[in-house]
């Protein structure tokens, strides 16, 4: 069975560092369980620009779920015990923990206002969750080189309008869903980078933008992590991205699909 390689990076956009603000998104991105079960989790998140702890609800978003989720894989050995009602049950204790860092803080716990995405790919089981905007894009072997949504962006009717993990609407508006079968690419991507990733005429994934940046990935070795990290970091802070988006960026690749392969 093909490893799994990755990358992954978030990068302050040049409108924050025109305001002299920080960057907001948060990511993660780790394989869990055993060499016969291995778990891909990958997890991204944008703290909403209008609250001022966005960037902490969505590092604590992140690194929350990946916690949960590792808890849960060491007792269960398997992706296949990640279902909705888990997910119900880390939405509460995220919003718990917000409330707390609220108190401590003398805030509220609007203000740590977050999007979320994840994507946990087992061997031939995947789940993924949605908040708010941003996407999750996947690629299966039965189609190679296609690329496509899990879930279109949940946008409102005004520009920059979603739904975020501490909305009171959120329940309702968390996209969530569990599929058996191989998925060996995925790619998780903040609102930053819709426009570029996105084909908003047909509601897809932009085809000529993920199958150079996914061909590189799987030339790679699992070692390459850290080198291949730092390219994708110079890629989204480069002048051809930046010309087309001023917003913070955060984008995670990962493929268990080597170079020459196409029986997995």
């Amino acid at each position: 069975m093909s490893l799994w390689r990755f990358a992954l990076a978030s990068v302050q956009g040049t409108g924050h560092v025109a305001q002299d603000l920080p960057c907001q998104d948060a990511c993660h991105c780790c394989v869990l369980g055993s060499e016969e079960e291995p778990v891909l989790v990958a997890v991204a998140a944008d703290g909403a620009g209008s609250v001022t702890s966005g960037g902490d609800g969505a590092a604590l978003a992140c690194a929350l779920f990946v916690q949960e989720v590792a808890a849960l894989i060491e007792t269960k050995g398997s992706a296949r015990a990640l279902d909705r009602a888990f997910v119900d049950r880390w939405l509460a204790f995220f919003l718990t923990q917000v409330e707390r860092r609220a108190v401590e803080e003398r805030s509220a716990a609007l203000q740590f206002a977050c999007t979320f995405l994840a994507a946990v790919i087992g061997v031939d089981y995947t789940a993924f969750v949605q908040v708010g905007d941003g996407a999750i894009v996947v690629s299966r072997l039965d189609e190679p080189d296609g690329y496509n949504c899990q879930f279109w962006p949940d946008q409102g009717e005004y520009a920059n309008e979603t739904v975020f993990l501490t909305s009171p609407a959120v329940g309702e508006r968390l996209a969530f869903e569990a599929q058996p079968g191989r998925i060996d690419e995925v790619a998780l991507f903040t609102d930053g980078l819709q426009r570029l990733a996105l084909d908003f005429q047909v509601q897809a994934a932009h085809q000529p933008f993920f199958r150079p940046i996914f061909r590189k990935v799987r030339d790679s070795h699992p070692e390459d992590g850290e080198a291949l990290s730092s390219a994708l970091e110079a890629f989204l802070k480069s002048p051809a991205v930046c010309a087309r988006t001023d917003d913070d960026k955060t984008l995670i690749l990962a493929t268990r699909r080597g170079s020459l392969d196409t029986t997995g």
